[in-house]
């Protein structure tokens, strides 16, 4: 797959977790003005807090109160198994309402990070599973995204951005063009290895042997 994009609030379906609430302008932004809001369920008064009524709440029940999951009524989506957090049963939700409804789409996470770092660890970590599913899936925190590179991606950007690379699986080969400290084919072999690097001009290229490797970029301001 190559894409180019910049880093800005574009996305069909934000999906608001039950992490720290957005302070950044820009998660801020796309979650005031994204067609579809689904909240995980413990995400509501949050998300009604920041002036969005959800359009569907998702999870097991167990972070509701019976007053607002009353006051949803139809739009409260239970999902009683325990296998997976309700991160991942809102993704799957909004992945089966962009089936119907989308001939693509895009993903925003937002609310994902913050207060545990277990949460925020495994919430990053998933989203290599989720952007296998939807391709154009952003995470959104306070202080930047990550996105996902399986194959080739390019991205816009200006010079002397910040840039690190992630690399989930053990011996995941990267390869780079653009960037300041260039990724020459090499296999990252520990989780920081292609961490801070910076952009030398107006887009960069992350290509990978198949294995999806996480691009966390730093809001410009």
């Amino acid at each position: 797959m190559t894409t180019s994009e910049n880093i800005g609030p574009k996305a069909d379906i934000v999906i608001l977790a039950n992490g720290d609430v957005p302070r950044h302008p820009t998660p801020r932004k796309l979650l005031a003005g994204v067609p579809l809001l689904v909240c995980c369920d413990g995400a509501v008064a949050t998300a009604i807090a920041l002036g969005r009524e959800p359009d569907f709440v998702v999870g097991d029940g167990d972070s509701i109160s019976p007053s607002d999951r009353s006051s949803l009524g139809s739009r409260f989506i239970h999902v009683a198994e325990q296998e997976t957090n309700d991160l991942a049963k809102a993704f799957d939700f909004a992945c089966r309402h962009a089936a119907r409804h989308c001939a693509t789409c895009r993903i925003a996470i937002i609310g994902a990070t913050g207060l545990r770092e277990d949460h925020t660890i495994g919430n990053i970590f998933r989203l290599a599973d989720f952007a296998a599913i939807v391709p154009d899936t952003v995470l959104y925190t306070d202080t930047g995204t990550f996105a996902v590179v399986r194959g080739r991606r390019s991205f816009a950007c200006t010079r002397g951005e910040a840039v690190s690379v992630f690399a989930p699986v053990h011996g995941t080969v990267v390869t780079s063009q653009g960037l300041q400290w260039p990724l020459d084919g090499v296999s990252l072999d520990a989780l920081w290895s292609g961490t801070l690097n910076r952009t030398t001009g107006s887009a960069f290229v992350i290509h990978t042997n198949g294995r999806p490797v996480l691009v966390f970029r730093p809001y410009s301001s």
